[in-house]
């Protein structure tokens, strides 16, 4: 039973990750998936397979044009990645392969990259999937990526466009056995940076193992120097995570600058079954913390330009001691001269006193 609701959350997942991903209300064409044999529910509407090492899967996808014009329609296999809101994503075509994984969906599937729609028409396209040899438990999710071609008004206008673009994805999972496969999550790099013109850190955090999170809680906490209170936090719900891929989660400094300085993060996880905590320190360098300010959008008026009191305080506490090293020299020179004068003073009234004896 248990494993049942754990199929059927991902099953669950799956569907409503996809059913966001259509990037406009009117679209020129539609596609549906020709489910086959070996599809493990017929009562969704994209690809759950059950598939064998080493053989080969052929995926059916039926297009359809109901305008009175061609359609020119882009296609792509695409993996699933987790993207930086913490949501799983199939919309990149050319994406980093995560260190955990042994494959990925893109790399065992191929289809035709341009699909020719005539006015008033159906039109069947294939996929081909090659099952690697070797037997893998878990699971690996893609999908498969169409986008409607621009028109060449929409291409003029440059950037104002991307609304014109508009796109469906089929998604693809792919299993061999029922064996449960838990998720494995791990901290990697953390560092300072900037996102969209705002200063931010961020947490690379990694699914290690090809398991599905439908519900990722993450909390992070940002202490400067030796403080007991976190200077800046972000809290989330829900996030979602594909099978063996990464994501950078962040903690948005919003309107304040960097302050050069030692900083600890720590973050704590939660996937609904398991809890992770992790604890890293880093620096950001004086150089780091300038060159960000300077370019950050949402800074107040002349908090990028912060004056550099450590750098002050450091170099004041370097003039001063050179001076009082310089006071002190000359002190003690001054009272070897008052000694040796002194001396000679004495030397001098004792020869005058032989004289006058």
């Amino acid at each position: 039973m248990k494993k049942r609701r754990y199929l059927a959350a991902i099953i669950l997942l799956l569907f409503l990750t996809i059913g966001s991903v259509s990037q406009a209300s009117e679209i020129d064409f539609s596609v549906k998936a020709i489910l086959p044999e070996n599809q493990r529910s017929k009562e969704i509407s994209y690809f759950d397979l059950r598939v064998v090492p080493g053989e080969t899967q052929t995926l059916s996808i039926e297009l359809t044009n109901d305008t009175d014009e061609e359609i020119t329609v882009y296609a792509s296999a695409n993996s699933a990645i987790t993207n930086d809101n913490g949501v799983v994503d199939y919309s990149y075509k050319d994406t980093k392969k995560d260190s955990s994984a042994v494959f990925t969906f893109s790399e065992i599937a191929s289809m035709p990259k341009e699909i020719i729609l005539p006015k008033k028409s159906n039109k069947t396209i294939e996929c081909t999937v090659d099952i690697p040899k070797h037997p893998f438990d878990g699971y690996v999710l893609g999908g498969l990526y169409f986008e409607q071609k621009e028109e060449k008004e929409a291409q003029s206008q440059g950037a104002l466009a991307v609304g014109n673009r508009f796109s469906y994805v089929v998604g693809v999972l792919l299993s061999e056995t029922d064996k449960e496969v838990k998720p494995e999550l791990a901290l990697n790099d953390v560092k300072a940076t900037q996102l969209n013109g705002n200063n931010a850190v961020i947490m690379n955090i990694q699914d290690k193992k090809a398991a599905m999170i439908k519900k990722l809680q993450l909390d992070a906490k940002l202490y400067y120097e030796d403080e007991t209170k976190p200077r800046y936090e972000n809290h989330q719900e829900s996030l979602t995570m594909a099978p063996n891929t990464n994501f950078n989660y962040k903690i948005d400094l919003k309107d304040q600058p960097f302050v050069a300085g030692n900083y600890t993060v720590k973050l704590k996880a939660n996937d609904g079954y398991k809890d992770w905590s992790w604890e890293r320190k880093f620096k950001i360098e004086e150089k780091e913390a300038k060159k960000y300010n300077a370019t950050a959008l949402n800074l107040p008026p002349g908090s990028n330009n912060q004056f550099p009191w450590n750098l002050i305080v450091g170099i004041g506490a370097g003039i001063l001691a050179v001076i009082l090293g310089i006071i002190y020299y000359f002190n003690q020179k001054m009272k070897k001269e008052q000694k040796r004068q002194q001396e000679k003073y004495e030397e001098l009234k004792k020869s005058l006193t032989k004289s006058e004896e």
